[in-house]
């Protein structure tokens, strides 16, 4: 029987060997190690609470942070298990407040939880705790964690939460240290992006700083590695239409991290007026223009560019405006007075920016265009009667207005006695309009009137014929020979009074 007995005792013996013997490699697969006497670790001098206490706390001690897959003593993408030990007691006072749901945490600067199980509550109802036992010095918690995005999560900061009885929805969170951002490695960090980006491009390019490092960017959730040549190929799976600027991020295991920020460059029509202020003669525009036309007047007057930011080729570049009876606008436009119209380009489904041309109306003048310095009667014979006589050839006499269409004017005419060396002519120069004959020998005479029209240019003699113009009116006994005189023109905005 005793043997009997010595064998089950053995096998039982041996069980727990080989059980002991198998959680041995898994904790060493998994093994947690210190990373708070390190320097990456920072305590609090003085723990703070994320939000009002509602009492007044005396503090334990943090004795001990450990953690398993770490790398250079420090928390890593693949930590998976925080240990925290804090020794001594917690205890509150004031207002008559207990502390509830005590537990330990590890959480982000603005006390977001990074724990993924559910809290094990240390104690509740209570003004002081103790962390110490008869048989330990400290007490511990393993809290599992998610640091995939590490970068993003640091500082992480450790310490422990609670509920105030006086306020059973508050949950309050202390910290009593932090596992910050080397500054140093981060600053090695400096990616780089290839060439420019546009809106068009769904991968990315460029180089890291090490090897194995993480790329990711603020696009979407797409990562990379860096290669062993030091380059990356980030395809994003999407393209950049949506962003105005790309941030790429290296980081490293230890949640280090550079950043490289480009502008994406999207498709834009650009337009631009390279004479922006233009000035309008009395002659450019016409009532018979159309909007279009007035348009296309405009555009090249102020000698318009368009391409594309990107610099795509322009298809079929069409220049519009919102505004309409342009002529008709401009054409109302008096001396010195300006306005503005906006114009835009169009290719395709795309549109620029409408930019903005100030058109200006010059201040117009009126003035003799050509006019003939001679009119010449040669040849004549002595009449027996008084008889007409028409020049030997055409007279020519041209205006030029540039003032506003419809301006007035008024052309007056009057001429000296012709007179020879020893005579004056018994006659005299006379207008004709093919209804009245007026005598111009000194006396001012209306030869014609009008208003400014489309044209710059009105020519008044373009009519004269037999019985329209000036001629000259001789009466019988005349003395032979060469007479001379002068005709004196006049040119006036307003009637003669």
């Amino acid at each position: 029987m005793r043997v009997q007995r010595q064998w089950w005792i053995g096998l039982v013996v041996v069980g727990l060997v080989l059980l002991s013997h198998n959680m041995l490699l898994a904790v060493r697969a998994d093994k947690m190690m210190d990373v708070m006497s390190g320097t990456s670790f920072q305590p609090s001098r003085t723990p703070g609470a994320l939000t009002a206490t509602g009492g007044s706390l005396s503090y334990p001690d943090l004795t001990g942070v450990t953690a398993n897959n770490i790398e250079n003593g420090r928390l890593t993408t693949k930590t998976t298990k925080i240990a925290i030990t804090f020794s001594g007691s917690v205890s509150i006072s004031g207002n008559n407040t207990k502390m509830n749901n005590l537990y330990f945490d590890v959480m982000t600067a603005n006390g977001v939880s990074l724990r993924t199980d559910k809290p094990a509550i240390i104690a509740s109802g209570f003004t002081s705790h103790s962390f110490d036992s008869f048989f330990s010095s400290g007490y511990t918690q393993t809290i599992s964690v998610d640091l995939t995005d590490l970068k993003d999560k640091l500082p992480v900061y450790v310490g422990f939460r609670y509920t105030p009885s006086s306020n059973p929805g508050l949950n309050i969170g202390y910290q009593f240290g932090a596992f910050p951002a080397d500054v140093t490695v981060a600053a090695q960090l400096k990616p780089t992006i290839d060439g420019k980006l546009n809106a068009t491009d769904t991968v990315i390019k460029g180089t890291g700083s090490h090897p194995g490092d993480t790329i990711s960017s603020n696009v979407n959730g797409v990562t990379t590695t860096v290669g062993s040549d030091k380059t990356y190929t980030l395809d994003l799976g999407t393209n950049l239409a949506s962003q105005n600027a790309v941030t790429i991020t290296e980081s490293n295991s230890n949640g280090d991290s550079g950043h490289v920020t480009a502008t994406v460059m999207h498709k834009t029509l650009a337009l631009t007026p390279n004479q922006p202020v233009l000035m309008l003669g009395p002659s450019d525009i016409t009532t018979e223009m159309s909007d279009q036309a007035v348009i296309a007047w405009l555009v090249k007057q102020a000698n318009f560019t368009v391409n594309y930011t990107d610099g795509t080729p322009t298809t079929q570049v069409e220049f519009k405006s919102e505004a309409s009876n342009l002529a008709r606008q401009l054409l109302a436009l008096t001396d010195g007075m300006s306005t503005t119209v906006s114009i835009y380009a169009q290719d395709g489904a795309n549109r620029s920016a409408s930019q903005i041309v100030t058109i200006r109306r010059l201040q117009g003048t009126l003035s003799f265009g050509s006019l003939s310095g001679t009119l010449n009667f040669e040849h004549l014979m002595v009449p027996v009667k008084t008889t007409t006589y028409a020049p030997n050839g055409p007279c020519d006499v041209q205006l030029s207005d540039t003032r506003a269409p419809k301006s007035t004017w008024y052309l007056y005419a009057n001429a000296t006695t012709l007179t020879s060396v020893t005579h004056q002519l018994t006659g005299d120069l006379i207008y004709q309009n093919g209804q009245q004959t007026m005598v111009m020998t000194n006396q001012s005479t209306l030869i014609a009137s009008g208003t400014r029209g489309d044209t710059a240019t009105t020519s008044i003699t373009k009519d004269w014929s037999t019985n329209k113009g000036i001629f000259l009116r001789v009466k019988p006994g005349v003395y032979a020979g060469q007479y001379a005189g002068q005709i004196n023109w006049s040119l006036q905005d307003i009637p003669a009074s």
